[in-house]
């Protein structure tokens, strides 16, 4: 049996006012001098800023316990400096500013039936610069560990990423319950990770996959399932970029229910070079989604020069739905100015502004052409290779009656699924630049009447299409 380091027992004050951290932090420290073991948070409420987890110590928040974030952003640590490149965002750059950190560790854990509320703190004075949009800290934030353990927590109010980790081996990550305004779970170059039965609703991305140079060299994410989650985000429910560098190998998602979410269901992106080799989704449920799937490579090609462009291959989708109906639904806010305008609900047909996308037009009317196409979409010179779908049902909104037959070749740097626009000339899927594309059972009806055909392909090669 591990031994149990009680907070309380190193001065932590559970009055939900008092700052825990310096108590905290010298209970994790004693119990890694002792060889390791469980630091413990009975009954209460804890301020806490910042500690450093060591190696064989696994915290537990005990049923009852809630773990509160401090409310002096300055409390947290801050940024390291690194003396290396950054290509990616701050969020995918620094690990120290967060509530749990950890690196080069093994044997770690932060579990329990208890509650991390990190009370919607952002960075008001945007200390941390623009590109991120006043973020504040994450809640865990791991970088090269092995053999960790998060579970049955619930996590709420985090405005960064809530559960970070990169170049990490051996995960479990299941029974989260989390609400917060940034993204979800996100592995970066990780491998052998486990991610289930989740409940998760983001303000940003649901469960996303990326490839970063945040280790200071190229990696990968590879061998990851990801089984039995509820996911409802405000951006995309399940994602793979957009730090695209290195690649994505080995990696199944089954049996997951995605609700109103605003962008997309499933993105799979490859942007800065990264190969994206051997993904299945299947038995997946969308309801109330904005558009149900985007595949893409583009040319961003955010890192050190001189890399090619990534490709995208062997990928299945299996016994996919999308339907509505279509309604507004509640949400938490996507970033500091949305939730500082009280931004909580969504209606499917406002999108917002993006590049390439206008919807001042839509005038607030549900019965406007709001519905953003699902397009599959490699390059001329790199095409998408050995794409297949299978027992895919779309149940989209449709109503479009005029549109373009012609779709740009260029897109914009940031993939999202209006890069070639809003409405393109197929009512289900645009497929382009594809060498290997399967459809076997993919059905698309609309809830209006569309003029559109199901599917528009072009520059697809060894096409086969079965009912």
């Amino acid at each position: 049996m591990q031994k149990l380091f009680n907070v309380c027992d190193y001065g932590a004050v559970a009055d939900g006012v008092t700052l825990n951290s310096q108590a905290v932090q010298n209970a994790i420290d004693d119990c890694a001098k002792q060889g390791g073991g469980v630091v413990f948070f009975p009954e209460g409420e804890y301020v806490l800023s910042t500690v450093f987890l060591k190696s064989n110590v696994k915290i537990l928040i005990d049923g009852g316990a809630k773990v509160l974030g401090c409310l002096d952003y300055y409390a947290y640590t801050p940024q390291e400096k690194i003396d290396y490149p950054a290509y990616q965002d701050e969020s995918h750059t620094y690990f120290d500013h967060a509530m749990f950190v950890g690196r080069d560790l093994e044997n770690i854990g932060v579990y329990g039936a208890g509650e991390i509320d990190m009370r919607s703190i952002w960075d008001e004075d945007g200390v941390r610069g623009e590109a991120i949009k006043h973020r504040g800290p994450k809640c865990i934030s791991l970088k090269n560990c092995k053999n960790v353990e998060v579970h049955s927590l619930t996590i709420n109010n985090v405005t960064d990423l809530a559960v970070y980790f990169a170049g990490c081996e051996n995960v479990d990550i299941y029974g989260l319950k989390m609400r917060v305004y940034i993204d979800g779970i996100s592995p970066d170059n990780s491998k052998n990770v486990r991610i289930h039965d989740c409940d998760i609703e983001t303000g940003d991305d649901g469960i996303v996959f990326k490839s970063s140079y945040t280790l200071n060299r190229l990696d990968i994410c590879k061998d990851i399932k990801v089984w039995d989650c509820r996911v409802k985000s405000r951006c995309n429910a399940i994602k793979f970029g957009t730090e695209t560098n290195g690649g994505f190998e080995d990696i199944l998602i089954e049996n997951i229910d995605i609700r109103e979410t605003r962008i997309t269901g499933i993105a799979i992106e490859s942007v800065d070079g990264a190969v994206i080799d051997g993904v299945t989704l299947r038995n997946i449920k969308m309801k109330n989604v904005g558009t149900p799937l985007f595949i893409h490579i583009g040319k961003r090609m955010r890192g050190p020069e001189g890399r090619e462009l990534g490709q995208i291959k062997n990928v299945l989708l299996e016994n996919i739905v999308a339907e509505g109906p279509y309604e507004p639904y509640e949400v938490i806010a996507w970033n500091y100015f949305s939730y500082k305008a009280g931004d909580t609900v969504q209606y499917p047909w406002i999108f917002g502004t993006a590049e390439n996308f206008d919807d001042t037009a839509l005038a607030n009317s549900r019965y406007s052409d709001w519905q953003i196409t699902s397009n599959v979409c490699g390059l001329e010179e790199r095409p998408l290779e050995n794409i297949t779908l299978r027992n895919v049902k779309f149940v989209l909104d449709g109503g479009v009656k005029e549109y373009k037959k012609e779709v740009p070749e260029e897109a914009q740097d940031y993939p999202e699924v209006y890069v070639y626009g809003r409405i393109l000339p197929a009512k289900g899927i645009f497929f382009r630049h594809i060498d290997g594309l399967t459809l076997e059972n993919v059905t698309i009806q609309t809830e209006r009447e569309d003029a559109r055909e199901p599917f528009v392909f072009e520059d697809v090669k060894n096409l086969v299409c079965k009912e």
